[in-house]
């Protein structure tokens, strides 16, 4: 069984949290028992988006910061690396870096953050479906990598945890690439888990800042909901299964904790030994969760006149109040199918974001990377319908 380890942790203090991570981490043997002294330890982290730390989009600084010195204190050098969602250079991860308070963190903890902003290709042996692609330069010269991710809704994937975070390996605009490659909430998955497999045993440790963690739209324009934990665990399908039942989520219905199993990180969604503080203590019933969104072109035997009107009602789709876009054209640039358009307005105004649903796959990347949050998740009647929660019974 993989071990996973659960301290509660109530809210961002520095001597809280500390004392969060070292008791996950002795769970394991410690901070000592992953890096030896000298060696470069990059910090992988969830800065997919120029947000503050309490949108809660992001890892938080204060646990990067004291996992950093955990490490630090080892004798180790530490770096902070991430790729957001847009360009991958120092002026796009410098303002983010900043906004997200990793910045102010480096300096307090004396970690390093990343200026290495080149990236190199590589070619996975085992790779099932992304057998060439681009990853981090930094990642690559790291002698251990430590994925500290966020606990998140996600509208495509349902989740957003260990096993997503690492998305962020892949450089910038890359990602957009490889959605409109890797379509299918399966192939997705299975992209996803080559990166994993290139990486392999240096990829060490996954420490998960549940201490407030999203529900609602997520990753990025959902809504902060208290948590109050912190899990660890040296595999990142163990992490998610943990993850999605405290969120209430039945973890056999996340795809990629589903490939996992299919790639033998564990042997079933039980092969799970949680230490420490209990799940069943943290568990929000009410979490505002969100169902894996699967994008599948219906079969030939729909006719093709009818599959538009079937789309549209049997799926989720992405939407943008006109009035309210201000035509940054950050969904335009960002979108893998070219699904948007710019139009100008009937009276010559800036031109708005545009919807083309007959190419959209529903990566919902447009949801994830407006900066003002304007993009939101439409559901179709027939969706409604499926997808119907119980009515809460009345207490007597």
């Amino acid at each position: 069984m993989e071990k996973v380890a659960i301290s509660k942790c109530d809210e961002y203090v520095d001597d809280k949290v500390m004392v969060a991570l070292k008791q996950t981490l002795d769970a394991f043997g410690g901070a000592k028992s992953f890096v030896k002294p000298n060696q470069l330890v990059v910090i992988k982290t969830n800065m997919v988006i120029k947000l503050p730390p309490e949108r809660a989009a992001t890892t938080h600084p204060l646990v990067v910061g004291c996992l950093a010195k955990l490490f630090l204190d080892c004798g180790a050098k530490v770096v902070v690396a991430d790729s957001a969602g847009g360009a991958y250079n120092d002026k796009t991860m410098g303002a983010i870096y900043d906004v997200t308070g990793m910045t102010e963190a480096s300096q307090k903890y004396g970690f390093k953050m990343n200026d290495d902003y080149d990236y190199v290709s590589v070619e996975p042996k085992d790779a099932v479906v992304a057998k060439k692609f681009n990853v981090l330069d930094i990642l690559e010269k790291a002698d251990v990598i430590v994925n500290a991710c966020k606990l998140k809704t996600h509208s495509f994937t349902g989740i957003s945890n260990a096993v997503k975070n690492m998305f962020g390996a892949i450089p910038g605009l890359d990602k957009v690439q490889m959605h409109g490659q890797f379509q299918s909430l399966d192939n997705f998955s299975d992209m996803l888990f080559d990166i994993w497999g290139h990486f392999g045993k240096k990829l060490a440790l996954n420490v998960c800042d549940a201490v407030i963690g999203m529900e609602g739209e997520g990753p990025t324009n959902g809504n902060p909901r208290k948590i109050g934990a912190i899990i660890c665990s040296k595999n990142p399908v163990a992490v998610d299964i943990v993850g999605a039942r405290i969120m209430n989520v039945a973890p056999t219905q996340i795809p990629t904790i589903q490939k996992g199993i299919e790639r033998n990180y564990l042997k079933s969604v039980d092969d799970v030994e949680v230490v420490g503080d209990k799940v069943a203590d943290l568990i929000i019933t009410d979490f505002d969760k969100r169902t894996p969104n699967p994008y599948k072109p219906f079969s030939t035997n729909v006719p093709q006149w009818l599959q538009p009107l079937m789309h549209k009602l049997m799926t989720q789709r992405p939407y943008v109040n006109k009035r309210k876009c201000v035509g940054c054209q950050t969904c335009f640039r960002h979108c893998p199918m070219h699904a948007i358009s710019m139009v100008p307005t009937k009276k010559g105004g800036v031109p708005k974001a545009t919807f083309d649903y007959s190419k959209c796959i529903r990566c919902f990347c447009c949801q994830e990377l407006c900066p003002y949050g304007l993009v939101k998740i439409k559901s179709g009647l027939g969706y409604k319908i499926l997808h119907k929660k119980p009515k809460k019974e009345k207490q007597k």
